[in-house]
């Protein structure tokens, strides 16, 4: 069986992202047999965003890049949200938590097709490499705002819970900006 090397990208920076060590090594043992078991009525994205900044759902996506024997497989996947709520989240060691908006997006009904449609491409050939990445779009943003912090959680199970992709990376405004 392959191992499948995971990368997470928020959207295509050329700077570092904020990637957990825990999730590094969470992913290092998710295999191709893994990402065919998901169900994708449990898949979940969680984006955070400093109050004042809006995110456009709509516009938002999930992109998953998948390269195997069987070909290249490119998936952009609509998301729709669930809820969006006010929480107290962790800037950082030693820093003090600030409020957040917190937005849950799922898999749109659309998406769910493309999605199990993206599992059958992988039951053909294991994954050589699988490139996950998160892209929010925002509505609005503060006046004078030049870049935001960002946290990207996402849960592939109910039962594992969430795990954190990005951990507050400081992004750009110019990529965030909806098109």
């Amino acid at each position: 069986m392959n191992r499948i090397l995971l990368l997470f990208l928020l959207l295509t920076l050329h700077s570092c992202a904020s990637v957990p060590l825990s999730t590094m090594v969470k992913m290092s043992t998710f295999d191709t047999q893994d990402f065919i078991k998901l169900n994708e009525d449990e898949l979940r994205v969680k984006i955070m965003l400093p109050q004042g900044f809006k995110l456009n759902s709509d516009k938002s996506w999930l992109g998953i890049d998948i390269k195997s024997a069987a070909g290249k497989h490119q998936g952009i996947f609509e998301l729709d949200q669930d809820y969006e709520k006010v929480i107290s989240q962790s800037r950082g060691f030693l820093e003090k938590s600030e409020l957040v908006t917190a937005y849950t997006l799922r898999l749109s009904e659309v998406s769910k097709v493309k999605f199990r449609n993206l599992q059958k491409f992988l039951s053909r050939a294991s994954a050589e490499d699988i490139h996950i990445r998160v892209v929010p779009k925002l509505k609005f943003i503060p006046e004078g705002a030049v870049s935001v912090q960002v946290w990207v959680d996402l849960l592939l199970s109910k039962a594992q819970g969430y795990f954190t992709l990005v951990n507050a990376a400081q992004l750009p405004l110019n990529k965030l900006r909806q098109k």
